[in-house]
Formats: structure tokens, sequence, C-alpha cells
């Protein structure tokens, strides 16, 4: 340990003197050399926050199975656009997959939405009792598979993040997160959302748990033209068993 006297040298050095003098200076010794110990320990505990979003990062894309809740304040009832999902999703780099229901909004009528996605290709129960196969791309909505792509997922948000910083602690449910906030481009938001015009710039506030798990992930910013909205997720359940097919 550095900045601790050599205590071989202190031992000997101590032996030549009186007993009681001796004993009270090697107790002494000892609290001194134990006190730059724990200092030197609390000094390696504490973990830049950039470094624990990639760990988090790390510890989402080795979950393989996780459960998400989406949900949202501050959006217009007349713009169109994903307000809330609820599933469980399969983290892959090769095919990605969610199935649970989405909610939003497409040409002023709002609904939820029972929904599959594997990898490119998205089924949906479109006012239909049977799934049927469904271009997002001609509501508008994002491919939630793809939320659980390491390489453009939630995930990649973490390690994207601009300015990240330690904010104390927050609250979800039971458990007491450490806090993380940020930014993000407006390009992002843009690509996995499908939410704002790409540009500008949206705060983020993560949760994370003692063993750097992604719990919570809040953003603010202009999801709509001239409006402020909030958008939060929660991600439980890492690694519950999870099987999604094809309909």
């Amino acid at each position: 340990m550095q900045g601790v006297p050599d205590l071989r040298a202190t031992v000997a050095a101590m032996r030549r003197l009186p007993g009681t003098l001796a004993a009270a200076l090697a107790t002494a010794g000892l609290v001194v050399a134990l006190a730059g110990c724990s200092g030197e320990e609390e000094a390696v505990a504490e973990v830049a926050p950039a470094e624990r979003l990639t760990a988090a990062k790390a510890e989402f894309d080795a979950a393989e199975t996780v459960a998400l809740d989406l949900s949202s304040r501050d959006v217009p009832s007349v713009e169109n656009g994903v307000t809330a999902a609820e599933g469980n999703g399969v983290i892959s780099a090769s095919e990605p997959k969610f199935q649970g229901t989405i909610t939003g909004t497409v040409g002023g009528v709002a609904g939820t939405i029972d929904t599959i996605a594997i990898g490119d290709t998205a089924y949906l129960k479109l006012f239909t009792p049977e799934y049927e196969e469904t271009d997002l791309s001609t509501i508008n909505a994002p491919n939630p598979a793809f939320f659980f792509d390491p390489a453009v997922g939630i995930s990649s948000l973490l390690t994207q993040t601009g300015d990240p910083r330690a904010n104390g602690r927050t609250r979800s449910g039971d458990e007491v997160l450490d806090r993380i906030d940020g930014t993000l481009p407006g390009q992002r938001i843009d690509e996995l959302f499908h939410l704002g015009d790409g540009t500008g710039t949206y705060d983020v506030s993560y949760g994370l748990t003692d063993d750097d798990e992604l719990r919570t992930a809040t953003l603010t910013g202009p999801f709509f033209p001239g409006v402020e909205a909030t958008y939060v997720l929660e991600l439980t359940d890492y690694g519950a068993p999870v099987e999604i097919t094809r309909p």
C-alpha cells in the first residue's frame, strides 16, 4: 500500500523502546496503516459515470432477455406516434425480437395493438383476430425488435450519452438506484423511436442498480413540434425465460 510505512522497520525500532511506549506506538501505527488502506479502497471503488454506463450496456447485452415497459407524458393527443409499449425482448445482434403491445396514435386514432416483431418483420393484430405481417413504415412506427439490438437499440444509447454525470440516487418502486444524467442527440431519438425531427438535444436520466443493471431511462425533449414531452423506459426481469416465435 502506497504511503504506508515499512512495518518491519517500524517493529524493529519499537523493540528497542520500553514496553509501554512500544505498545502505544504499535497501536497508533496500526490505526494509521488501516486508515491509509481504507482511503485507498474508497478511491478505487469510485467509478466514473461513463464507465458505469459502459458496464450497464454490457450487462444489458449479456442478459439475452429483458422485460420492457415504455410510458410517456405531455404528449399531445393529436400527434401521431408511439406513446407506450409493454412486453418482452430477446437481445440479439442477428435477430432481436419483441412480443407485447404497442400503444400509439395514427391519423388521430389512438389504440393498443398486439405486436410480434422478429428482426425486420413485424406482425400486428390490426382489428383482426389473427396477426398480420405489416410494414411498420406505412404507419411511421418504430420496429420494437430493434430496441433489443446491441448496435442500435436501447443499450447503445448508454455509450452514446454526452456529458454523463452522477446525480445522487433515485427511486423506482422498491429499488433505490444510482442516477446518471446526460444528453442524447436528436438523430438517435429519431432512428430508434421515430419521434422528433432528428435535430436538437434531449436530456436523459438513467437509473442503475448496484450491479450496473439499467433499470430506468427517462428522456425529455422536442419529441413533437413545439412540445417538450417525456418518455420513460423501465427494464426488468433480466435473463428470464422468454420464447418468441413467428405467428
